[in-house]
């Protein structure tokens, strides 16, 4: 296999780092970054060279999850068609989104969706809601807020069910579509 150039082999790298941080920090946010080293078969003198600072890695790790997230709502297409559906399309593809899941829920979470869509974002799950409601998918008698922070404990009850493996991300996203449906529907 021919070597890399330098640049390639040091983006890889730092690519790697990036995702066995996502990996371990999705079921223990204190791993440490020799416990990452670990999981990305490197060395921590390594990591080191890459992320001298913990912090340095932690917003390596939100930015791209970040990215993974808005793309999420990117493939789910939320400007298509009433909100209620393009809010389960957006939920649909959060679930597949696996650690990241894990890192959005846990406790100490060492990542912040709050700060990827700002509120009136019309790509943020607030916007779909008001949307929905406004096109009448989504009953207008339910708090906003409340089908938000629905919609977020849904998230976490599925992050929560696939890390179990009790359910496939597949099964978990047709159950969370269908309880939307039901339970929040106008």
């Amino acid at each position: 296999m021919p070597e890399l150039p330098r640049s390639a082999r040091a983006e890889r790298t730092s690519r790697d780092i990036v995702e066995a941080a996502i990996i371990c920090w999705s079921t223990d946010n204190s791993a440490s970054l020799g416990e990452v080293a670990e999981a990305a078969g490197m060395g921590r003198t390594t990591v080191n060279r890459y992320f001298s600072e913990r912090a340095q890695l932690i917003a390596a790790v939100d930015r791209e999850c970040r990215l993974r997230f808005m793309a999420a709502f990117d493939r789910a297409r939320p400007g298509e068609g009433p909100g209620l559906p393009a809010l389960q399309r957006v939920c649909a593809e959060i679930v597949q989104l696996g650690p990241v899941l894990g890192l959005i829920f846990a406790d100490n979470a060492v990542v912040d969706p709050d700060t990827w869509a700002p509120d009136g974002d019309p790509g943020s799950l607030g916007a779909l809601v008001d949307r929905g409601q406004a096109d009448g998918s989504i009953a207008s008698d339910l708090p906003g807020a409340w089908v938000a922070t629905h919609v977020w404990t849904s998230l976490f009850a599925a992050s929560l069910t696939i890390q179990s493996g009790a359910l496939t991300s597949h099964e978990v996203s047709q159950l969370l579509t269908r309880t939307l449906a039901t339970g929040v529907a106008g």
